[in-house]
């Protein structure tokens, strides 16, 4: 029988060797797989297994829908959709009374040109270099000019 050593001059054994590397090719396929499905993603899973099971209970149901089948009903009536005129109020009742988030409520701030609001810590100091309103004088300059050549051209 073949005797192998290592550097060192000891005696090696090359079926525990065998042994000790499977198990750390192992250990690091688990590891891998595990990484794997944290790489997928939680929320995208999650997604996947809820769709399969509306697949699956879909399935046992028959192939015809009525108007009065209430669980279709109930299905419609929880997908949201753009430009409804009552999902404020649905959302506003689903939502709950929560606690209101805070305002400022010092004097009015100068509009902008995107409508946003200042921030309840706002001091009231405007801090800007003059560009927002300059943009502001010249637009209502510009809808003054425009009303104006309109009433002259339509005299």
């Amino acid at each position: 029988e073949t005797i192998h050593r290592d550097r060192s001059g000891r005696k090696v054994d090359l079926a525990a060797q065998r042994a000790e590397l499977a198990a750390k090719r192992r250990e690091r396929e688990a590891r891998e797989e595990a990484n794997m499905e944290w790489g997928r993603g939680f929320v995208q899973t999650r997604d996947a297994e809820a769709r399969k099971a509306r697949l699956d209970a879909e399935a046992d149901r028959p192939l015809a829908v009525y108007a009065d089948d209430r669980e279709r009903n109930e299905e419609l009536k929880g997908v949201d959709r753009w430009g409804d005129p009552m999902a404020a109020l649905v959302a506003k009742n689903k939502a709950g009374k929560g606690k209101p988030r805070p305002v400022y409520k010092g004097p009015p701030a100068a509009p902008n040109r995107f409508g946003i609001l200042p921030g309840y810590r706002w001091d009231g100091v405007d801090r800007s270099n003059g560009a927002e309103a300059a943009m502001f004088s010249k637009k209502n300059e510009r809808a003054t000019d425009a009303l104006a050549a309109y009433k002259w051209s339509t005299e």
